[in-house]
Order: structure tokens, then sequence, then C-alpha cells
């Protein structure tokens, strides 16, 4: 639950400033496009989109792949790099270059990939929020339950501090005929 909180807070930028040209479109497990591509010239600079620690740097499936964790359970990765800038363990700030765009499927661009606990989610439900305010991105959050209160075991007759104007319903023992509150005889002298 903490994870999803620490995500809320998190605001991703585009790392070029080229426009959407593959939006978040995946289908099945395996199927589709799982990220958004951005359009970008070869060899132009690549800026991480969030400030964090680099938990990969390197190829995957032959691409040059660089992968940024500014919280806990949440992931960003930038793929389609033509060179990588950073290694693993570094960290980096928003807007510093991470790499350069490369064109692996012979078209220029920058592929761009959010997962949460493993889980892939639409890059667009965390982008702009510094454009506006951090309230887009509790779109991640979902709402609390409310407090059952029919499980609430209470007498609500019964109020917790008395009314200065009302007798406390708590009576004082006082020994009768001689006895104590314990109901054994006091000695008398």
């Amino acid at each position: 639950m903490l994870v999803v909180f620490a995500v809320a807070a998190v605001c991703l930028s585009a790392p070029v400033d080229g426009p959407v040209t593959a939006d978040f479109a995946p289908v099945g497990e395996y199927d589709g496009h799982w990220g958004v591509d951005y359009a970008a010239d070869v060899g132009e600079s690549v800026r991480a989109p969030v400030s964090g620690t680099v938990t990969f740097a390197g190829s995957v499936a032959g691409m040059r792949t660089v992968t940024i964790e500014p919280v806990p359970g949440l992931k960003v990765s930038l793929s389609y790099l033509s060179e990588l800038e950073v290694k693993s363990g570094t960290r980096v700030s928003r807007g510093s270059t991470v790499g350069l765009a490369g064109a692996p499927h012979g078209t220029p661009g920058v592929h761009m990939s959010t997962r949460i606990n493993g889980r892939y989610v639409d890059p667009a439900g965390v982008m702009g929020c510094q454009e506006t305010d951090i309230s887009r991105a509790l779109r991640l959050v979902e709402p609390p339950r409310p407090y059952p209160r029919g499980r609430a075991n209470r007498n609500p007759r019964r109020d917790l501090r008395p009314h200065p104007r009302r007798p406390s319903s708590y009576r004082r023992m006082r020994p009768v005929s001689g006895r104590t509150r314990s109901g054994i005889d006091s000695p008398r002298g």
C-alpha cells in the first residue's frame, strides 16, 4: 500500500521534445505496445524523465536500455538508445542526459515504459504533473475504503467524558453496616 502512495507522488516528463508517435496499447500478455514512443532524431540527447537510481543500463533484445527507479516499486525504462551515458547504480536527476536516441526498427525515436511492482502501466497516467499539480498523479491511488461502522462495538448512549452539568453515573461504594467494598466485615474498635 505504501508503494502506491509513493508512486502517486512521482510525475514524469517527456524524455525528448518530439511528439508521441505510438501510444500504450498492450494486447494479451506479450503482444502489443507496452510503452509510449516519442519522435527523436538519431543522436539526440535523451533526458531522464524522473530523478532516481539507474537500476539497469545495457542491452535488452539488441536495444540499449536505461531503467530508472525513482521510488521502490516503480521503474521507468527508456529504450531504442544508440548510446548510453550512465551506468547501473548511478543517481540521475530529472532532465539529465542518460543516452542518445537511436532507430532500432528504422524509425528514429525513443521508447518509454513504466512498471509498478513489475506490472506495465500507461506512462501517460503519470506524465506532466509539474505542469499542473500533483493531483494528476493521484489517479494511481485507490480511494480509501469507508470505515466499517457495523463493526464498532460501542454504546452510543455512553459518553466517555461526563457532561459538566449532569451527575456522574459512577456511584461511590460506601461501607454499609460495617462492611467494606470487598464484603468482609471490618474490625470495630
